[in-house]
């Protein structure tokens, strides 16, 4: 999802870091890996064939000088000027572009709603946490009967592998690290300051700030749909995608009229809000 980046996940390493390293590095420069970026086609390998689900390719027509997306299934007639793709994927940035004047309204909007979010994972958290320990005594218990002759191997290993998986499974909904309120209220202005220019970032930037802003504002990418010649997404980052709705709703009150901060928030949560982690520098 982070396009140049290596990211260290939590689970338990196959090799190591720089055996990892040093096989990619080998095969980064191998004929075969090679590919060449091309400023023109910046929406390439991100917008995929809405029939087949395979990225979009593309290629320059000598003749004409233009440049085209193009699926790569054998038959597909899926394939579009990359001047025009281009033309309605920037009209459709415009749609998550704040209007300043909302900007104070909108952060608190969301703040309000994340701080409400996080207190019910917090209090999750807790109901989790308590049932590990049941699971770990549970655990501490089937392996001193085992130890003491009172359970034959067969029954123990069924158990204690049921135990282990649940612990696993209940571990894995603990570990996202949720942020405090001074990082939150940062990423979210962070995010909302971004929104108000979407369309000159990706016109004006080069080919790997248009990348980090595709994949920040659709993390799924895109789909185009040659049928009807429309761009899908089909996922939009929280923060962008709460923008048009709620900028819709403000607009609405009349002046001198109190803002339903609440009522605005089951807007947010209705468009699927999550916490903002903006790693992507533009």
């Amino acid at each position: 999802m982070i396009p140049g980046e290596v990211i260290e996940g939590k689970h338990k390493p196959l090799v190591s870091k720089e055996d990892f390293l040093n096989i990619n590095a080998i095969e980064t420069h191998h004929p075969k890996h090679r590919k060449a970026e091309n400023e023109n086609l910046p929406l390439k390998q991100f917008i995929y064939c809405d029939s087949c689900k395979l990225p979009l390719t593309g290629y320059l027509v000598k003749k004409k000088g233009l440049y085209y997306y193009k699926c790569r299934t054998k038959g597909c007639s899926c394939n579009k000027s990359a001047k025009t793709l281009h033309t309605t994927f920037t009209e459709d940035l415009k749609t998550y572009k704040l209007d300043p004047k909302y900007k104070d309204i909108v952060k608190e909007v969301m703040t309000y709603t994340y701080d409400n979010i996080t207190k019910e994972l917090r209090t999750r958290k807790k109901s989790i946490k308590k049932t590990i320990t049941e699971l770990n005594t549970k655990i501490d218990s089937i392996e001193e009967r085992y130890a003491l002759g009172e359970l034959d191997s067969t029954i123990y290993k069924k158990f204690k592998d049921k135990y282990e998986t649940q612990k696993d499974e209940l571990q894995s909904k603990i570990e996202n690290p949720s942020l405090s309120s001074s990082n939150l209220e940062l990423a979210i202005d962070k995010a909302l300051t971004l929104s108000e220019s979407l369309e000159k970032i990706w016109v004006e930037g080069d080919l790997k700030q248009r990348q980090k802003l595709q994949h920040l504002v659709f993390p799924s990418g895109l789909g185009y749909d040659k049928s009807n010649d429309q761009v899908r997404t089909p996922k939009v980052n929280a923060i962008f995608g709460s923008i048009p709705i709620l900028s819709k709703e403000i607009s609405n009150i009349k002046k001198g009229e109190p803002i339903p901060v609440n009522q605005f928030s089951d807007c947010v949560t209705q468009e699927g809000f999550e916490p903002p982690t903006l790693r992507a520098e533009i």
